[in-house]
């Protein structure tokens, strides 16, 4: 499961070529039903995902794994700090447009920006 900011997509990373492939496998992708990839439209303005990346892996029933991005990657097993993290995830990801709709600003954002 992943949640995206809608400006990630605007944002040239390599060339025009590169991002249109990159959003089009993306879009290819969340149509898996076991990938869950959605959009945080750019109007939401802030939320609280903007304080920087970061994953949580869980297995099984385990309280899970943090890794925060940063100058220096950090990696935690602080149940409190997972707790957070799944916290901020859980309202970021409501502010988040649904799948479906996730894919289609994708797909749109590949096509009008970037088609080359």
């Amino acid at each position: 499961m992943t949640v995206i900011d809608e400006w990630v997509l605007h944002r040239l990373i390599g060339s025009p070529e590169v991002m249109y492939e990159q959003l089009t496998h993306l879009a290819e992708m969340s149509a898996r039903p076991s990938i869950s990839v959605q959009v945080v439209p750019s109007e939401n303005g802030a939320n609280a995902g903007l304080g920087g990346a970061f994953d949580i892996a869980t297995v099984d029933d385990s309280p899970g794994t943090l890794r925060l991005e940063g100058v220096e990657d950090q990696t935690t097993d602080r149940r409190s700090l997972v707790r957070k993290a799944g916290i901020i995830f859980n309202r970021v990801r409501g502010d988040a447009l649904p799948r479906g709709a996730s894919r289609d600003v994708i797909r749109k954002v590949a096509e009008e920006r970037w088609r080359p």
